[in-house]
């Protein structure tokens, strides 16, 4: 409905990332503290935020670090609950007898409310994390309708398509993108249409840099850029999102009223 009255305050965090899990833990939780001292009810962190991004280090991570990263995410978990949260973080994550690249989505009760293993892998990817196989699935976020993307996702609009049919509002992504910045223009377009062409907001985080192959950003269901944080810096953004700017968009109602059926 146009004159919904539905408003979420979120944000994307835009932080420096490295491999000691330790530091990355820290990098968070001061990221959650800022973002909710910024009024914020959802903060959205990169890719691999807490595990760090295997592939940088051309090794196969051990699978009995999964037990470290699970106390870090019992860590993000009980900071959720304490600054009253919904956290999503991507980290590597140990799936019966493979890594996957995995992003969480916690509760401010603490609870995984949904998790998604990213299906586009791209090629440096393949030695290191098994592709995910479901489809991505909506959650109820405090009354909106979300759902979760990944980083190279972004090239393909199947996946919010599919969120798109399930009723999605707002798309949250993470990404760990870096190396070729021209690469920047390309993505940004790709973030404006996704939203754009699925009627739904999308809150994304990238790593802090180096050259960054796309700036976190937030954007509105008609491709507007809300909130864009600087290139290769730490940075917290924010906006508000009006859900009835979901019902505002022309190709989200053809989509689904006239060319589905």
């Amino acid at each position: 409905m146009a004159d919904d009255p539905r408003h979420i305050q979120v944000a994307a965090a835009q932080i420096a990332l490295g491999a000691d899990i330790g530091d990355n833990l820290e990098r968070i939780l001061r990221a959650m503290d800022e973002a909710a001292a910024a009024g914020a009810s959802a903060v959205v962190l990169p890719e691999t935020a807490l595990s760090g991004y295997t592939p940088t280090t051309r090794r196969a991570r051990d699978a009995n670090t999964w037990s470290i990263l699970q106390r870090g995410l019992d860590a993000i978990a009980r900071r959720s609950v304490e600054r009253g949260l919904w956290t999503i973080v991507g980290c590597d994550a140990w799936d019966r007898d493979a890594w996957v690249n995995r992003l969480y989505a916690y509760s401010p009760e603490g609870a995984v409310a949904a998790a998604y293993d990213k299906v586009h892998l791209m090629g440096t990817e393949t030695p290191y994390y098994r592709p995910g196989t479901a489809a991505p699935r909506v959650f109820d976020l405090d009354g909106v309708r979300a759902g979760l993307q990944i980083c190279y996702d972004a090239r393909f609009p199947e996946g919010y398509r599919q969120l798109l049919a399930q009723g999605v509002e707002v798309v949250l992504q993470g990404f760990y993108g870096v190396g070729d910045t021209w690469k920047v223009p390309v993505l940004r377009a790709h973030l404006r249409s996704r939203a754009a062409e699925t009627g739904c907001f999308i809150v994304a985080a990238n790593v802090a840099g180096p050259l960054q192959i796309v700036d976190s950003q937030i954007v509105d269901p008609l491709g507007l850029v809300l909130a864009r944080a600087n290139q290769d810096h730490e940075e917290i953004i924010t906006a508000t999102l009006a859900l009835r700017r979901v019902a505002e968009s022309e190709i989200r109602h053809d989509y689904l009223t006239r060319f589905t059926r």
